[in-house]
């Protein structure tokens, strides 16, 4: 492994102690100089670069975002990005690939990207899908991979009929006809996956997508990672542990470049100490350097689009509706406990603000619980999303120490009007305010969430920062996404994807920042983020990206 002495460029370090250097050393993995160029000394055999002037960062930190499911997507049926009049249109597409795709090539058919609000027809159930196809499962799901449409083929093989519960408290369903049981085809949150029903269906079938463990499924994903100047990642679930097996092939082949971050799902309370065993399993089975399973994740709520968020207020529309919560304070103070016990952190997906302020009390109750019981409380508690916050609870994530994560992309109005007609005009407004949560002293968080191909150059934090900085989707001239006021700053939005991201994953210690000491993981900037225009950022390329010391994008 080489030794560089970097001199002429504009470092930014993530440091609070030293915010800026012009030079930096580098021996093998680790960082042993930042400072200035007339401190640093160059030893026998170090290669001496001059950077240009050309900007230095630490490399960047993705702490929720979904690999092995985006990598999963690629044998999938992608809708390309046009504007769609009806369901109907969505579903002639669908019936064309079936007739060039006979049962016995495709004998299940994914079709993902569906704009949400086609999904809104009233005709649009099992019985629509059925009169385009019927000889073979289907599944359509949205742009957001929250809801789905499913065929009667679909239903029979994962034995979903009236017999299977629904709880219209939770966010998670198969939905049914309206004054009956019968479920109508509408899927809400996968529950075919939380469920496991979907492994019923590919047993009788005898046939399974490509799995995550292959390495050349993971591979592309995690190569455009790199050239974003990606070095870590934080999955956002794994439903099995196959991901594992392609994780250790690449490794072993020397082409894992990052720290990858996984964890099992909670699907209910009272699965609890079953997700702990299976966490605790697969720490102690496949962590490694490089690979971590330390938390789980768990969905508190739904989505504000589609009315399933948790709301303070009630809806609107519906002065009964306030939303589905899948988890009472009382069981979530629990959970808290009990992994605090079992030293596992948590991810909680959340974004409506009677779940926010349903999280926060529940951490509040276990510190006070856990005191009293004298353990100190420990694990790091992720709320992820937030895009709804009450302004009476802003202040309280600082005071707790609970990590904010959010996806600056969704600040250019990556979801549209969707929420506005259950939440009303001014909540809409409201939403994505994270100012005071940082100004109180949180560690707010940055992360991409992507979940499929279409959405993987959404992943690049440049792009990212762009429209967290100006509230506008990437090319529109418009207006600037209310409120305007919670346009967040470069260095805040940099700090999120790098140190914060760092703390937030547990690995502050080695990276996140360039310091003496940690691992040499940077990424050399074609311009510097501070200098070209803001609606310019996204064209700013990692034309040099570092990992522990070795160069796998771009020469020095």
């Amino acid at each position: 492994m080489k030794n560089y002495r970097i001199k002429n460029s504009r470092i930014w370090t993530a440091d609070s102690r030293q915010p800026w250097a012009d030079c930096i050393v580098i021996k093998g993995k680790t960082i042993d100089y930042v400072g200035t160029y007339e401190q640093s000394r160059l030893e026998p055999g170090m290669m001496d670069v001059d950077a240009g002037g050309r900007m230095m960062i630490p490399a960047f930190l993705d702490s929720h975002t979904h690999i092995a499911a985006t990598a999963k997507t690629l044998w999938c049926l992608l809708l390309e990005s046009k504007d769609y009049q009806s369901i109907d249109e969505i579903m002639d597409i669908v019936k064309d690939y079936a007739e060039e795709h006979p049962k016995g090539e495709v004998p299940y058919i994914y079709a993902y990207s569906c704009p949400t609000h086609l999904m809104d027809a009233e005709y649009a159930d099992r019985y629509f899908m059925d009169k385009y196809i019927s000889d073979r499962p289907i599944l359509l799901c949205d742009m957001n991979f929250h809801r789905c449409l499913i065929n009667s083929k679909m239903l029979e093989l994962m034995e979903i009929d009236e017999t299977v519960p629904y709880d219209p408290a939770t966010s998670c369903n198969y939905e049914r006809f309206e004054g009956g049981n019968v479920p109508n085809g509408i899927v809400s949150e996968r529950a075919f996956e939380f469920r496991h029903d979907i492994d019923k269906m590919f047993q009788k079938l005898n046939w399974y997508p490509p799995s995550e463990a292959d390495p050349e499924t993971l591979a592309p994903v995690l190569e455009k990672m790199t050239d974003y100047g990606i070095c870590g990642l934080h999955d956002g679930f794994s439903d099995s542990e196959e991901v594992f097996k392609g994780l250790k092939e690449l490794e072993k082949q020397g082409r894992l470049n990052h720290y990858y971050h996984t964890m099992p799902l909670l699907n209910q309370f009272s699965e609890l100490e079953d997700v702990i065993r299976t966490a605790k399993e697969w720490q102690k089975q496949y962590s490694d350097e490089f690979i971590c399973v330390d938390s789980i994740k768990y969905f508190l709520d739904g989505t504000n689009e589609l009315g399933t968020g948790a709301v303070i207020e009630p809806f609107v529309s519906d002065p009964n509706n306030f939303g589905k919560i899948n988890m009472s304070e009382d069981q979530l103070t629990v959970v808290f406990e009990r992994l605090n016990q079992e030293g596992l952190s948590i991810q909680i997906h959340l974004v409506g603000d009677r779940s926010f302020r349903t999280a926060l009390n529940a951490v509040e109750r276990a510190q006070k619980k856990e005191k009293a019981e004298g353990r100190e409380f420990t694990i790091r508690v992720s709320l992820l999303h937030c895009e709804l916050v009450h302004p009476h609870d802003r202040r309280r994530a600082a005071e707790l120490g609970v990590y904010i994560n959010f996806t600056p992309i969704w600040a250019g109005g990556a979801f549209g009007d969707g929420a506005k007609k259950y939440l009303g005009e001014a909540r809409y407004n409201s939403m994505y305010a994270f100012n005071e949560i940082i100004e109180s002293g949180a560690i707010v968080n940055f992360s991409a969430d992507i979940v499929d191909e279409e959405s993987l150059p959404e992943a690049e934090p440049l792009a990212g920062i762009q429209v967290g900085h100006t509230r506008r989707g990437i090319g529109c001239d418009g207006e600037i996404r209310e409120p305007a006021c919670e346009c967040l700053s470069i260095e805040d939005l940099l700090k999120g994807y790098t140190i914060n991201n760092a703390l937030g994953m547990g690995i502050a210690d080695k990276t996140g920042s360039l310091e003496t000491g940690k691992r040499a993981n940077l990424c050399i900037l074609s311009d510097n983020i501070f200098e070209v225009e803001p609606e310019e950022i996204h064209k700013i390329k990692a034309e040099v990206v570092m990992f522990e010391g070795k160069l796998v994008q771009g020469e020095l």
